[in-house]
């Protein structure tokens, strides 16, 4: 299988806290972890260890600075192509995050030259996204070098076409460019009420709830989207998956497991991976696939940290299996 993740890098400096500060308040932390972070860099990172026969490269802007050294490094280590990684600032991204006991967190992020990728470094990387079963993208990395992979997936006259994953997180409107180049839209709870435009919250509703709500805005939704899925998780109610065709008009869910949330950071990230590998499978089927993702965002939101924590396969099996 072959992935390509237009991703993002930022050194992530994260504070333990009791609970999060309210405005203008000075907590006193009980732990600090610093780590390379990045939606995309996670993602990237992620999908290789679930399959460590993957061919995984990521399109990176990233600083002259140590922090980018040890990036690389970092990559070399866990086997993820750095072809396309460029220096394009003094200053890599850097991001702060409050993680409070029960989970919930608060997090900054200064993007930096994550920005300042272009659609030529999308042209660098062409023959690689040309290839690919699966192309990835985010908010975090510029919109620019992010619509003109897509478009370049899309291009592909080969019977073998890329498909074309997008989580629009942080959250922001989608381009109509780029999001006619989309195959599977992949949202929080958040991102699906601003999406759709709900008109009550998703959160505290169960799946089923949940997919009621979110159907009645699909007629207004489907006119504009030509991909094949939209994908709603919902934390500890589990996912659900709606699909653009007419034959199948009722969603795919997949319930969460119950675990002990310690830190919530980068579960978002740890179900993409394991959503990205598993389609990346043509035979897998999008059950398999939500409960797959489902599976990684509960380990690593049970555990402090995000990237020591991003499961392996085995690790991963040994969850299932229990």
């Amino acid at each position: 299988m072959k992935i390509v993740v237009l991703g993002s890098f930022v050194q992530a400096c994260c504070w333990k806290v009791e609970r999060l500060p309210l405005p203008g308040e000075t907590l006193v932390a009980q732990a600090l972890s610093i780590e390379a972070g990045g939606k995309g860099l996670n993602v990237a990172i992620g999908s290789r260890r679930l399959d460590p026969d993957a061919q995984v490269d990521v399109v990176l802007g990233v600083g002259n600075d140590a922090a980018a050294d040890d990036l690389l490094k970092l990559l070399a280590t866990e086997g993820v192509g750095a072809d396309h990684v460029h220096r394009l600032s003094p200053q890599s991204g850097y991001g702060s995050g409050h993680i409070a006991e029960n989970g919930q967190n608060a997090i900054a992020v200064f993007p930096g030259p994550n920005l300042l990728l272009t659609a030529e470094h999308a042209d660098i990387a062409r023959q690689a996204i040309e290839q690919a079963d699966l192309v990835y993208g985010q908010f975090e990395t510029s919109l620019t070098v992010l619509t003109h992979a897509f478009n370049i997936a899309k291009s592909v006259q080969q019977k073998h076409q890329p498909m074309t994953v997008l989580n629009p997180s942080p959250w922001q409107a989608i381009p109509p460019e780029l999001l006619n180049c989309v195959d599977v839209l992949v949202v929080n709870e958040v991102e699906a009420a601003e999406l759709l435009r709900l008109s009550n919250p998703l959160s505290g509703l169960d799946l089923s709830a949940a997919a009621l709500l979110i159907q009645t805005a699909l007629d207004s939704f489907w006119p504009y989207f030509k991909g094949k899925w939209l994908i709603v998780t919902l934390g500890d109610q589990g996912s659900l998956a709606f699909s653009s065709s007419a034959s199948q008009a009722i969603p795919v869910s997949a319930p969460a497991f119950n675990i002990q949330a310690i830190d919530t950071v980068g579960a978002g990230d740890a179900f993409a991976s394991a959503l990205c590998v598993a389609l990346g499978q043509q035979a897998a089927d999008m059950e398999y696939a939500l409960t797959q993702g489902n599976a990684c965002g509960a380990m690593v939101a049970s555990k402090l940290g995000v990237l020591d924590v991003l499961p392996s396969r085995t690790a991963l099996d040994v969850f299932l299996s229990r």
